[in-house]
């Protein structure tokens, strides 16, 4: 049994969802599962209701929910399925939800989370109803399966938590029996329900993240990641057009990837698969043939054949604070005071580098800076600096190699460097840079250590 995730232009449009039942149907031997994102794009529409509705934009509103249903029937008429009773029930079903989910929006006090989620929700219900539809339509026995009868969560809106036990106990009695009787289970992405019985999302990317888990759950033999790009890449095309894309790396090498900026992955997709040792593979819906990236537990690989550095990922839009005070220096508990603020307004930090007096941290969400700075201020003199980024470069073997630091900050030594992190991570050397000075460092890093000729078991030209 495999695990097939599409992401949002893989199912943009009627010509997009015919192809991708023309991949699933050469992975049939396998008992594929499908997890589908909302078409594209949509969700941003659908944050951008979610606002407008709380402003109580009833004209706009209005607007963004009829261009939300004539796109979808647009691809439902093209799909040859306009005679579909399921789908004119299912549309008619989300323009109640979204009518009445908005009305309350408006109404409410603040922007309430989980009113959100549920505007929020359509986008995947609807893609994934479609696809199954579809499918079913050309004789592949394509079947809906709700996620919000599989996935447990906890309440945490907009970012909520799936509950394992739980949520497995859930997909094998609902999914198993599909597969078991050759159906394909069409499940949209991103999508959960509490305790309660109310709806929750993963959160940005948690479409991702939600075929890991399905797959965690059901043991799956693989996990398939369905985007727009041919894998994971060296770097990011927009900056390096020449990046090569990376055949095979390990679980450790993509999770540290995915949290410090790579777009191709979901920053938490990595870890149920970790845990079960499912391989996932990174593919391209409008090109198959190209191949992908495996990520699996392990890419051992001789350090000699020139893979010390596997990929350099960036995250741009930080903020870099520094707390100084003399009352650090020989005493305890300080950090603690520290974090405990940062916990205190649920804000997480990248990246911490720290001398006798004073703590350099960074942070990319900064709805409570204000708080954050005043609370700090009690007690130490406080710093803080916009415009920032992250670079970083993750290899398996980055910190076993000698002179590494060495060699990547002497090819820097006209760029001024904020703040480095070594030793955190066996995988990783990361350091903080004027954002302005991003797209100059990525390119001479990757000049340097990807321009000549590279191991062919690792990488290929990404065409």
């Amino acid at each position: 049994m495999i695990v097939m995730k599409f992401g949002g232009t893989s199912v943009n449009d009627a010509v997009a969802m015919r192809r991708v039942a023309d991949i699933v149907k050469t992975r049939l031997e396998q008992q594929p599962v499908v997890v589908v994102s909302a078409v594209g794009g949509l969700t941003n529409n659908l944050v951008t209701l979610s606002k407008e509705a709380k402003n109580s934009n009833d004209a706009r509103v209005k607007e963004i929910i009829t261009a939300l249903v004539n796109r979808h029937q647009t691809i439902i008429n093209d799909l040859g399925l306009a005679e579909s009773r399921t789908l004119k029930a299912r549309l008619s079903e989300v323009v109640a939800v979204l009518e009445s989910a908005c009305t309350d929006l408006g109404r409410a006090d603040s922007m309430q989370k989980d009113l959100v989620d549920v505007i929020l929700s359509t986008g995947e219900f609807l893609s994934a109803n479609i696809m199954a539809e579809y499918m079913d339509s050309i004789g592949m026995n394509g079947a809906w399966a709700d996620a919000r009868d599989i996935l447990v969560t906890d309440s945490a809106y907009g970012s909520a938590r799936p509950m394992m036990k739980e949520s497995t106990e859930q997909a094998k009695m609902i999914l198993l029996p599909m597969v078991a009787a050759n159906k394909i289970p069409v499940i949209q992405g991103f999508i959960g329900r509490d305790g309660a019985g109310k709806i929750t999302t993963l959160g940005r990317g948690g479409s991702d993240y939600s075929a890991s888990l399905f797959g965690a759950m059901l043991d799956v033999d693989s996990v398939e990641i369905w985007s727009d790009v041919s894998g994971v890449l060296t770097a990011d095309p927009s900056l390096v057009p020449d990046a090569k894309r990376i055949l095979l790396m390990s679980f450790q090498e993509a999770a540290e990837l995915a949290y410090f900026g790579a777009k191709v992955l979901h920053p938490a997709t990595m870890l149920p698969a970790v845990e079960k040792g499912i391989p996932i593979f990174v593919l391209n819906s409008i090109h198959p043939e190209q191949g992908g990236t495996q990520i699996a537990l392990s890419s051992d690989i001789d350090p000699d054949k020139g893979c010390v550095v596997k990929s350099i990922a960036y995250k741009e839009g930080l903020t870099v604070i520094t707390v100084h005070s003399t009352r650090m220096l020989m005493a305890h508990g300080f950090m603690l005071s520290i974090f405990q603020i940062f916990e205190k307004y649920k804000t997480p930090v990248d990246l911490v580098a720290t001398s006798e007096v004073s703590v350099s941290i960074t942070i990319d969400n900064t709805e409570h800076l204000e708080e954050i700075k005043n609370e700090l201020c009690a007690f130490a003199t406080v710093g803080i600096v916009h415009n920032k980024a992250i670079v970083c470069l993750v290899g398996q073997y980055l910190k076993r190699t000698t002179g590494m630091p060495a060699k990547i900050f002497g090819l820097l030594g006209d760029v001024r460097i904020h703040l480095i992190s070594q030793g955190a991570s066996e995988i990783n050397i990361s350091f903080v840079i004027d954002e302005s000075e991003l797209e100059r460092v990525i390119k001479r890093l990757h000049e340097h250590f990807f321009a000549q000729s590279a191991n062919p078991e690792i990488f290929t030209e990404n065409n």
